[in-house]
């Protein structure tokens, strides 16, 4: 998931992590120095969760699964974040509050990313409650902001540097720079509504004018 606009985090993992840390937006601040640094990544959940995924994703690409699962439980435990060591991140990684979110197995996500409270990116529960939906887990492109609380699930296509807005629930794609929140959906849909309830007004006026007989026609009876 590459483009052509320049990212804060060029490199992969844990040292494009460290990379955007030590960028100009690395931190509210700014750019930390070494000693501001270490004391966000052992005193603050997000960057304390990177950690523990980045380790335990390199044990489970190299078939130490059980301990990677002993890192990723260890890691839900002090932080909050269910972050499966089998998803692929890139670097550049941001979560700013950790409760709540949960990442799936088979999650791609791409660099420069931020990851608010209680996101899930999973998959689709194929065959769950009777219903057949189409299985398989995201990928979410460069740049991209998850705000609290979105959940993205099933194998959707997120672009680059998109927009998911708080409490949205995305099943469909979105293509590259693409906003999505529920309230414009909401609205979107109550417009079409209302056009649809005039055009109906407006054929049963039509079809009543031609059924009706009109006031020349009953004088003349």
């Amino acid at each position: 998931m590459l483009s052509g606009k320049p990212s804060d985090s060029e490199k992969p993992g844990l040292a494009g992590d460290i990379q955007k840390l030590f960028s100009q937006k690395g931190t509210m601040e700014g750019k930390p120095t070494l000693f501001k640094a270490l004391h966000l990544v052992l005193s603050r959940p997000g960057p304390l969760a990177i950690v523990f995924y980045r380790a335990s994703h390199t044990l489970w690409k190299h078939g130490f699964h059980v301990i990677a699962e002993l890192l990723w439980r260890m890691s839900y435990f002090l932080t909050g974040a269910d972050i499966h060591p089998g998803a692929d991140i890139g670097g550049g990684l941001r979560i700013t509050h950790t409760s709540g979110i949960v990442i799936g197995k088979g999650v791609v996500v791409g660099r420069d990313v931020n990851i608010l409270h209680g996101v899930t990116l999973g998959g689709s529960a194929k065959d769950r409650f009777g219903t057949p939906f189409l299985d398989g887990y995201p990928r979410i492109g460069d740049r991209t902001e998850i705000w609290a609380g979105a959940k993205v699930l099933g194998p959707v296509q997120v672009g680059n540097d998109c927009q998911i807005g708080a409490n949205a629930v995305l099943v469909h794609d979105l293509a590259d720079g693409a906003v999505y929140t529920p309230g414009r959906e909401v609205i979107s849909l109550r417009q079409e509504v209302a056009e649809l309830t005039q055009k109906v007004a407006d054929l049963t006026k039509e079809v009543a004018d031609l059924t009706l007989p009109s006031a020349n026609d009953t004088t003349e009876r």
